[in-house]
């Protein structure tokens, strides 16, 4: 397969088979409206021809924000800014997803004055910053917010949406046992610690209609004992395929520990995925040079390829790709 040619993800067409992982950048406005640097940084990444570029997370609310300087997606008004960003990119031969998420107690640009929310109430053992356990009235006003957010999205002209399940946020603290230490139906079982993101996926495609992409990045398991498991992992993921969901991107919570030596973090999850599920499947972390993504290929159907750190460091890497072929 020549990952350089055409293909489509689920309905979606695209010039490649690489795709921009989410990268936080941290030059939005301190409200989160997009910039002119913004702007340039995508165009440099189309001009790199990247089949679809991932924007950096994208917060949903006006109470909280996971990091200063962040895009923000949680207010109408912000539709035309990004409108004008979208127009830009398609001038070029990219796509571009907004990646949306709601923050946690790992993180926050103002935590003096942000609403911190949680699956449960517990001191974050990095952070020391403190969740409140959430009601099941506000696990509700979680879920439109995100569904809010994604129709944004599709009428700021993005090609589609990423739902944020991974790295520490609020999703990914739900299905995590680490994190979620609830006794209702939110908690305990994986089908219960799945049944937010459940409902956050069935809230978005309601208000995006059945066609439009929404993608979603998971954790393929905490990396820790007493975590988020593989098998855990495996359940939800073929549920969400089940659902409908266009395209899962595999990832995992300790990414930032894996050395730079090491290579494609989480292929054996994402191999196992690629055996019970149709979904398109898109591999992130620790990728570096076609060598890792030929062995993939080699023990999956997997043909999609995320890269964060390599295009921060080379928007053009692609063609860097290339030229491993002819060496």
């Amino acid at each position: 397969m020549n990952l350089f040619k055409e293909t489509t993800i689920e309905n979606l067409e695209v010039s490649n088979h690489f795709i921009r992982s989410a990268t936080y950048e941290g030059k939005a406005t301190e409200d989160g409206y997009p910039t002119q640097q913004t702007i340039n940084i995508y165009q440099k990444l189309a001009e790199g021809n990247i089949g679809t570029i991932i924007t950096s997370y994208s917060y949903i609310t006006d109470y909280e924000q996971p990091q200063k300087y962040q895009l923000g997606i949680y207010s109408d008004d912000m539709i035309p800014a990004y409108k004008n960003l979208t127009d830009q990119i398609h001038q070029y031969n990219s796509k571009i997803n907004m990646q949306i998420v709601h923050g946690s107690s790992w993180g926050q640009g103002y935590p003096e004055t942000a609403k911190i929310l949680g699956p449960s109430t517990m001191e974050h053992p990095d952070s020391h910053l403190v969740s409140k356990e959430m009601t099941k009235d506000e696990i509700q006003e979680v879920v439109q917010l995100f569904a809010k957010a994604a129709l944004r999205v599709k009428k700021a002209g993005f090609d589609g949406v990423q739902i944020h399940c991974a790295h520490n946020y609020l999703l990914a603290h739900f299905i995590s046992p680490l994190f979620n230490h609830r006794i209702d139906e939110y908690g305990g079982s994986v089908e219960n610690r799945f049944r937010i993101v459940k409902e956050v996926y069935l809230a978005i495609r309601e208000a995006v209609g059945k066609d439009y992409p929404v993608w979603i990045k998971m954790n393929s398991s905490d990396e820790l004992p007493g975590g988020l498991t593989v098998e855990d992992f495996l359940y939800m993921a073929s549920e969400l395929a089940k659902l409908g969901i266009s395209a899962i991107e595999v990832s995992g919570d300790r990414w930032k520990t894996h050395s730079l030596k090491e290579r494609a973090y989480y292929k054996d999850a994402a191999i196992k995925l690629s055996k019970i599920i149709d979904t398109p499947i898109i591999l992130t972390g620790g990728l570096r040079e076609m060598s890792d993504l030929k062995d993939v290929m080699l023990h999956s159907r997997i043909n999609l390829f995320g890269f964060a750190r390599p295009f921060m460091r080379d928007p053009y890497f692609i063609e860097s790709l290339k030229k491993e072929l002819y060496v």
